[in-house]
């Protein structure tokens, strides 16, 4: 009786979904399917897009059908943050899939001019790699990847096998799992027994964050240039396991449009990217436009959209010697939706990406020669570029932060970039690059394009309008030194032996037997992990706001500001047991600790100096849902939680009149919270009374608007036009904006915000016209822009003249932080995360002045 009752519920279901189409709706008609292979509606109960699959389920279904076929492995290459699969469905013809590794060799073989020579591509296979939903409430690519591994796995007759044999396929059918989910999530408990397309329904209001970003809200179509993410870094992996030829990745845009597949805007390509690139994805596009044409769908290219960052999934692969593509699918993020341009469903989403895919896999199987011949040509025309271009190598070095430098390192290791130690010192424009600190990157290698892309500031462009960022340049975000070789002959003797691999930095204590106090510098990266972890455990620290050097007879340094001091006494460890416990500490961090035998100093502050200032252990608090920057938010939730270990509260502004802010010592503002005018005067009562406030890129307008702060802002420029073309508007308003530019700033070495920093300039992200005025305490503006700012991307002039001079954080009266910028971009500007860090910890001094003798 049960199983009428549910089999009825069903039917019932599936009567009133506009949205149930059969199999056949989406797959061409020409294929016979084996029937020993289940189909997603023998498998789900539902035919796709009936309802959005899960993560679980689909991952339930791709592994099934590489368990009961020989024409397929799953090959899993890492794991989301919330511990979901991710990996690749290797389709082939049975007689592949034995011989699986020996082809992947071969392949591998046309990415290395010394090897592919000799590599017959005649009956060699093409590799093709079909990427679904990297953003995860564009849904419609994920869903339509069972329907292609099923038609792959079950199709049956000659031109199926012709494919399979000259292919092999790789299907990531979800690239961003944890985004997924929660996209489902959302839709199938809002969606109605009858759908209901209304555009207002809260099926399509997906909730703060959404859907569209990973586990800490990043936008995982950015990371392939950066690498900060376990979705990326084991994607990336598998990348360079397989070197596909075609890439393709399945997106969404707003609801209204129809399809795009690229090539994109032409004048904004890449320069890095060679015209044969171009001339093929142009190639893959006739496929495209044919299948689609069969179908009757709307679809565009050439515009919207561009290959400039090569960060992207559709942009890595070109300037790797592949075809990347870009397919952007109307959302419907939901089952059923009216728009302005109709009402489209859920399947007929997911049928265009089928398509597309199909396409895809057609002008593999007939473009195959030419593509494989266009990898072998892409490498071997590295090496003869590399040798016409003026710049023979790079050399970088830090030798302040061994942490930042390591990762430095990791990233350009992933990108297969051959990093050597510099064998011999180099001395440049006032740097000193050491054999122990330093290192080299010759051009001439087979990443030759990509090494330029991440080391050549560039200022002029053929177009001023970017779909994302303008410049990367990785050594400036890790403030990092480096520097040009432009000679064989200088480059001579400078590479020593290659790095295999990188170890995080050591630390430990050095100096005293029995020390009165231990000290230990703020420049290292995870100093502040590490004094973290110190006051975790209830160890009594305090900074150092003044230099000073130690001299005991046998152990001679300076110490410069930000250096922590753990007095030996006083402590709820004594004597061993308090060293112990700070090894521990040092090993984990990576950072020196000082013992030192006594308090008084020849130079400087003493050790029991008013000067060294008590610390408490940072409680930290953010506003997070509505109203908050979702972006800036989980990259400050993510650069605290997964690298300092430091827990951050987030709290949605609904909540905060019930929450007790005596809790916490620090509370961030990223965005425009909607707090009531009560709500105000208790954060300005609870920052009298010693909190401090960090107003972080929005926020600033937040702080300003409610009177918390008196800051000013630098009136946007207003080109005076006296003709104008009106189809021109739009480009001519983006031709004004900042998309993603690095700018120089000088920094004072004494002030809280700067402590660690050993150099008075400071490369910085800059994204939008927001330009603040100077506080007018001189004091109180730590961080400025130079006179000329701009050191790689695009900017106006008009802009750079506001933007010259300005601040880039400021502090307003006592523990009131204003940071304008990004500070910890993408999470990869490990060159200005201390900067934010520093207000953590240090915005609790601020206001003291150096020598402070007043009763506490």
């Amino acid at each position: 009786m049960r199983k009428i009752f549910i089999l009825s519920v069903v039917l019932i279901l599936s009567q009133n979904s506009f949205c149930q189409k059969p199999l056949s709706y989406f797959l061409p008609g020409n294929v016979t399917y084996n029937k020993e292979v289940p189909t997603p509606l023998q498998f789900f109960g539902h035919e796709p897009g009936e309802w959005h699959l899960s993560h679980d389920k689909l991952y339930s279904y791709i592994l099934e059908l590489s368990r009961i076929s020989d024409r397929a492995v799953w090959d899993e290459y890492g794991k989301s943050y919330e511990n979901r699969p991710l990996g690749n469905l290797i389709i082939s013809s049975p007689e592949n899939i034995r011989n699986l590794e020996a082809i992947r060799q071969e392949h591998l073989k046309l990415c290395d001019p010394a090897t592919s020579g000799n590599v017959n591509i005649d009956k060699m296979p093409i590799v093709i790699k079909l990427g679904y939903g990297i953003h995860g409430n564009e849904s419609s690519a994920q869903n339509s990847s069972v329907i292609v591994a099923y038609h792959l796995i079950a199709g049956e007759g000659d031109a199926i096998n012709a494919l399979l044999q000259n292919a092999v396929i790789l299907i990531d059918p979800s690239l961003n799992p944890d985004g997924m989910q929660r996209h489902s999530s959302w839709v199938n408990s809002t969606r109605s027994l009858n759908d209901n397309p209304d555009s207002d329904s809260w099926e399509f209001a997906e909730p703060w964050p959404g859907g569209r970003t990973n586990h800490y809200w990043f936008d995982l179509n950015r990371d392939y240039l950066f690498l900060q993410h376990p979705e990326t870094r084991g994607r990336m992996a598998a990348y360079y396991r397989w070197r596909p030829n075609i890439v393709t990745d399945h997106h969404e845009m707003e609801a209204g449009s129809t399809f795009f597949f690229q090539p994109g805007v032409r004048s904004r390509n890449n320069p890095m990217t060679p015209d044969i690139i171009h001339t093929l994805t142009s190639e893959v596009a006739s496929y495209h436009e044919k299948y689609l044409n069969e179908i009757g769908s709307l679809y565009y290219s050439e515009e919207g959209f561009d290959d400039f960052y090569v960060g992207k999934g559709s942009s890595y692969p070109d300037i790797h010697g592949a075809v990347g593509i870009l397919f952007e699918q109307a959302g419907v993020k939901g089952h059923l939706r009216n728009t302005a341009a109709g009402t489209i469903s859920f399947p007929f989403a997911i049928r265009n990406h089928v398509s597309v895919s199909l396409s895809s896999l057609e002008a593999g199987l007939k473009m195959r020669k030419k593509l494989l011949e266009c990898q072998a040509d892409f490498y071997k025309n590295s090496v003869t570029e590399a040798d016409r271009h003026p710049v023979k190598a790079y050399i970088f070095g830090e030798t302040e932060d061994k942490g930042r430098l390591t990762e430095f390192i990791n990233v350009l290791r992933q990108h297969n970039i051959k990093v050597y130690r510099l064998a011999k010192d180099v001395s440049r424009e006032g740097v000193n690059y050491t054999t122990g600190n330093s290192y080299v990157v010759p051009l001439k290698q087979n990443e030759f394009r990509y090494i330029r892309s991440l080391f050549e500031p560039v200022k002029i462009f053929t177009d001023s309008l970017f779909y994302d960022i303008s410049t990367w340049v990785l050594p400036l975000a890790y403030n990092i030194d480096y520097t040009s070789v432009n000679s064989v002959k200088e480059l001579e003797g400078l590479p020593g032996k290659e790095v295999s691999e990188t170890t995080a930095p050591s630390g430990d204590i050095i100096g005293a037997e029995k020390a009165y106090a231990y000290l230990f510098e703020w420049n290292e990266y995870l100093a502040p992990k590490a004094l973290f972890e110190l006051q975790a455990a209830g160890i009594r620290t305090r900074v150092a706001t003044e230099r000073f050097t130690y001299d005991d007879g046998k152990f001679k340094k300076e110490f410069s500001f930000g250096t922590i001091l753990i007095h030996s006494e006083g402590q709820p460890f004594s004597g061993d047991e308090l060293k112990n416990e700070i090894i521990k500490v040092a090993k984990r961090c990576g950072v020196t600790v000082y013992a030192v035998s006594t308090g008084r100093t020849p130079e400087g502050i003493d050790l029991g100096s008013n000067s060294f200032v008590n610390l408490q252990e940072p409680s930290v608090m953010m506003f997070a849902g509505d109203g908050s920057n979702s972006a800036e938010a989980g990259e400050i939730w993510h650069l605290l939680d997964t690298r300092f270990g430091i827990p951050v509260t987030m709290i949605t502004p609904s909540r905060i009149n019930s929450v007790n802010l005596q809790k916490y010592n620090v509370i961030i503002i990223a965005g425009n919270p909607q707090t009531s005018p009560a709500f105000v005067e208790k954060l300005k009562t609870w920052n009298r009374t010693g909190g401090t406030i960090i107003a972080y890129e929005s926020g600033n307008r937040w702080l300003a608007d409610k009177k918390i702060a008196s800051i000013s802002f630098v009136e946007e420029f207003k080109p005076e036009r006296k003709t104008g073309v009106y189809a021109n508007m739009q480009e001519d308003r983006q031709a004004q904006l900042i998309p993603g530019s690095i700018f120089e700033t000088r920094i004072d070495l004494s002030h809280p915000l700067c402590y660690g920093y050993t150099k008075d300039r400071l490369p910085v992200f800059k994204a939008g016209t927001l330009v603040a005025k100077m506080d007018s305490t001189i004091y109180n503006n730590p961080i400025v822009y130079t006179d000329s700012p701009l050191l790689s991307g695009y900017c106006t002039s008009q802009n750079i003249k506001r933007i010259k001079g300005s601040p880039f954080a400021s502090v307003h009266g006592n523990r009131i932080i204003s940071i304008y910028e990004n500070t910890n971009f993408r999470a990869t500007w490990y060159g200005t995360n201390k900067v934010f860090l520093n207000a953590i910890f240090f915005g609790q001094i601020l206001g003291r002045g150096s020598a402070d003798y007043s009763e506490e």
